[in-house]
């Protein structure tokens, strides 16, 4: 599947059942299906969702727009989509989740829980 192939890719990878446990966050790259309690986060863009996974497979480490840009898109020279995918995925989610994502500064973006 083309998440397993990313997740390699960012030298990733999900727990044995296929799914990413976090807290009260669960996200299933085999269903694309992000939960946070009880609730199934809906509407997720490939690229948001590749994203979140990123950010919370990886806590509490900072990704930086580079890395996002150059494992996410296969580039390094595109302003601004990083930021913006970002805001996207913010808008998307429950106040409670959208506030762990964290921007560093000069760095990056990190998930803290």
């Amino acid at each position: 599947m083309w998440v397993r192939a990313l997740l390699q890719r960012l030298d990733f990878a999900a727990d044995g059942g296929g799914a990413l446990v976090a807290g009260d966050v669960r996200i299933d790259p085999d269903a694309h299906l992000v939960t946070f309690g009880e609730s199934t986060i809906p509407n997720l863009t490939r690229k948001e969702f590749d994203l979140f996974f990123s950010l919370v497979k990886s806590r509490p480490k900072v990704l930086t727009r580079k890395f996002v840009l150059s494992k996410l898109w296969r580039t390094v020279s595109v302003d601004g989509v990083v930021d913006t995918h970002i805001s996207n995925l913010r808008r998307k989610l429950p106040q409670p989740l959208a506030d762990r994502i964290q921007t560093v500064p000069g760095k990056g973006f990190r998930y803290f829980a």
